[in-house]
């Protein structure tokens, strides 16, 4: 009998475009309404996902980051609720790493 049960239990959503696309239209329209960003300056901004999941019987989980010439802004989704972060680049990479490894991986 195996210690850990290593069955996939996460669907990998970074290949949705259309949930990617409504999740930074509202992220980005959070940024713009906290006066983070200005309307006008919405070009150029550029958005990396860390990860973008459907775990089975807990919800959406992504991790990903907003940037903007210089200025780096974290989020997680969880379930339904975004929240801005404060972290820094590598602890953006270590989450990745270990929710890929535990959710998506076959290891």
């Amino acid at each position: 009998m195996a210690l850990f049960n290593n069955e996939k239990h996460a669907e990998n959503l970074l290949n949705n475009m259309d949930m990617k696309t409504k999740l930074l239209d509202y992220t980005v329209a959070m940024l713009v309404d906290q006066k983070e960003i200005e309307h006008e300056e919405l070009a150029g901004i550029e958005a990396k996902f860390g990860y973008f999941m459907d775990i089975k019987d807990h919800g959406l989980e992504a991790l990903f980051k907003i940037i903007k010439k210089e200025k780096v802004w974290y989020f997680a989704l969880q379930q339904d609720s975004l929240k801005l972060l404060t972290i820094n680049e590598a602890q953006f990479q270590k989450v990745t790493e270990d929710m890929i490894r535990f959710h998506l991986s076959d290891e």
